[in-house]
């Protein structure tokens, strides 16, 4: 069997509580002397994984992987990539169509393997079951709401001032046990607007969160 020819993505954000870059260095060059792939380290300064825009180093390796002139995408963490499970399932997807493997350390996920595959399998499973339950949550949610506040969200209207139905639903998920992280992700995935219609970012949770509640 011909030697791996692996990117090993790093990815270094602002975030103290993010892991560092020798970290993952570490992590990926002892991975790569278990295995004996040949590790090409790629390290990138980039404080959002939500997508390919402002990540030249990686949207080069994907093109790279995709060309063959390598073989393998591996990362230590998944937050290196996206910090969502749905995203993950699509990179997934992406690698199996064009014949190139990608592995993630903290999840053991491994698709040059056969038990690999079957993690990443698991993985999408799980994935879609995230996505069933968000989008149950939403119409939860909106079923809560009054009935112009939920005809303004269908049409994409966007309120100046924050709803009290949504500051609530912060409220709730942070007493579920939610990170600032996740519950802006969580946020934006269920297409809730915040008050100037903009994107859900930690601080705008933090904000929400430090004030007196509205009442509904």
């Amino acid at each position: 069997m011909s030697t791996l020819r692996v990117i090993g993505y790093v990815r270094v954000s602002t975030d103290k509580q993010d892991i560092g870059p020798e970290v993952q260095i570490a992590e990926l060059t002892a991975e790569a002397a278990r295995h004996g792939w040949d590790l090409e380290l790629r390290r990138e300064d980039a404080a959002s994984a939500k997508s390919l825009k402002g990540r030249p180093i990686l949207a080069a390796a994907l093109a790279d992987l995709k060309a063959g002139r390598a073989d393998v995408l591996a990362v230590s963490k998944l937050d290196r990539l996206s910090r969502s499970v749905a995203d993950f399932s699509r990179w997934l997807e992406d690698a199996e169509a064009q014949r190139w493997g990608i592995v993630c350390l903290d999840l053991g996920v491994d698709t040059t393997s056969i038990t690999g595959r079957a993690m990443a399998q698991v993985t999408v499973t799980f994935a879609e079951m995230e996505r069933r339950r968000i989008r149950e949550r939403t119409i939860a949610a909106m079923a809560k709401m009054p009935a112009a506040s939920r005809e303004r969200m269908r049409n994409g209207g966007r309120p100046r001032v924050l709803a009290a139905e949504t500051e609530a639903r912060v409220r709730e998920l942070r007493a579920e046990g939610l990170t600032l992280a996740g519950i802006a992700e969580t946020m934006t995935a269920e297409g809730v607007p915040t008050a100037k219609g903009g994107k859900w970012w930690p601080a705008t949770v933090r904000q929400i969160l430090e004030r007196e509640p509205v009442a509904a």
